[in-house]
This record gives C-alpha cells, structure tokens and sequence, in this order.
C-alpha cells in the first residue's frame, strides 16, 4: 500500500505484530470530542490522520475500531469505506458513546485501517431468488444458544 504523508508530523499506519490485520492509525492533532453535540445527541467528530493512501488494485479499506479505543474509552468508528481509487485524506469519524469529553492526543493510534479485497460483483435482478433454510429469518433467527 502506497502511503503518501500530507503534513511533516504525519505518523504513518504501522501494524503492532506479524499478521496482523489492520493497519493502526493515528491522530495528525489533538482533538477535543465532547459529551453531547449541539443538538443533545451523540457527538461525531472528524479526526485528521494526515496519510492519503493508494491501495493496490483490487483492494479497498474498512476503518475500523481499535479494541483499546473501543471498549475502554467507548470511541466508536461511525463510518470508513476507503474505494481503491480514492487518493484523499484518510479521515476518522469517532462518536462518542462515554458520556464524557474525550481528548485525544497527537500521534495517538485512533482506529485502523482494514485492507479488503473488492469484488466484481454485478446487479442482476430477478423475480425469484433461490430458496435457502434460513429463508427470510433476520435479527435473532439463528438462536442464541
């Protein structure tokens, strides 16, 4: 993955270990995330990472929580879907579920970046699609036992 830095104080995405799966990102400044937004609800913020990323073909990206991040502070990544082709900043939206205002730190590892490969799928529609056991059984069809 090519990985372009767009301010002198970028950290590039490093993995922690061999084999791991996600690319850790990081905060390019500090940034204040809030208890609630102006409206009373949940508050989103938008967090620069300061990298523009080229993935190779066939390949785009999920961002993706950090466990850390996640379950002990409740910082939650709200959206990411990197297309192959887009060559922009890589931005973090992190909701914040604590309750409490969060600070995040310069250099600060904030979400990761998950390569997936892209299918070639296409649209085909139809009448009928084929019948399985699960049939039309959503949420909570499958048990939780």
């Amino acid at each position: 993955m090519k990985c372009k830095r767009l301010h002198p104080d970028t950290k590039l995405p490093t993995r922690a270990y061999e084999g791991d799966l996600g690319f850790d990102l990081y905060a390019l400044e500090d940034v204040v995330i809030p208890t609630v937004n102006e409206n009373g609800g949940i508050p989103v913020v938008k967090v620069r990472t300061g990298i523009a990323v080229e993935l190779p073909r066939g390949w785009g990206a999920f961002i993706k929580d950090r466990s850390s991040v996640a379950t002990r502070r409740l910082l939650h990544v709200v959206a990411g879907v990197i297309d192959n082709g887009y060559r922009g900043e890589i931005i973090v939206a992190l909701a914040n579920l604590s309750g409490r205002e969060q600070r995040i730190e310069k250099g600060e590892k904030i979400a990761q970046l998950v390569p997936v490969p892209v299918s070639d799928f296409q649209v085909i529609e139809v009448e009928e699609l084929t019948e399985t056991n699960r049939g039309e059984g959503g949420f909570g069809s499958s048990g939780n036992k």
